[in-house]
């Protein structure tokens, strides 16, 4: 079996003491967050980073907390492993997003975790996360 491994990143901004995510419609139409392949030679928070600049256009996050890793299976040439290392960040909010179309991203979103909870993409995967966000303590 054919492994791989991903990188990527669940946004929040504050608004007073509400906390909204971003998500991102991907080319299969589903909200989820950004997210890629890690290069070689380079960390997973770095591949997160990097995957979130060129996937919405953000820069200025800051790293809050490593996520639990997610793991799945995959058939594309055969059976594919796949482990996905997340990040939550906050963004700081000075930039415009800006998707990359290229790769077949359509949308964007700011939620409420609960508000993201009822439209997410891939809930086996994803739930996980909002679920695992929503039980931080961060501190504004």
């Amino acid at each position: 079996m054919k492994k791989e491994i991903s990188a990527g990143g669940v946004i929040i901004k504050r608004s007073g003491k509400i906390v909204q995510v971003l998500l991102i419609k991907d080319m299969n139409g589903n909200w989820t967050f950004p997210k890629g392949v890690v290069e070689k030679g380079e960390s997973h928070e770095d591949a997160a980073k990097r995957e979130i600049f060129e996937e919405t256009g953000l820069k200025n996050i800051i790293l809050i907390q490593k996520l639990s890793p997610i793991h799945y299976a995959y058939q594309r040439n055969g059976l594919i492993h796949k482990t996905v290392h997340y990040f939550l960040f906050e963004w700081l909010g000075d930039e415009q997003i800006r998707l990359q179309a290229e790769e077949g991203i359509s949308d964007s979103i700011w939620l409420t975790i609960d508000e993201a909870k009822k439209i997410i993409g891939y809930p086996k995967t994803n739930m996980i996360l909002l679920d695992e966000i929503q039980h931080f303590t961060i501190n504004p």
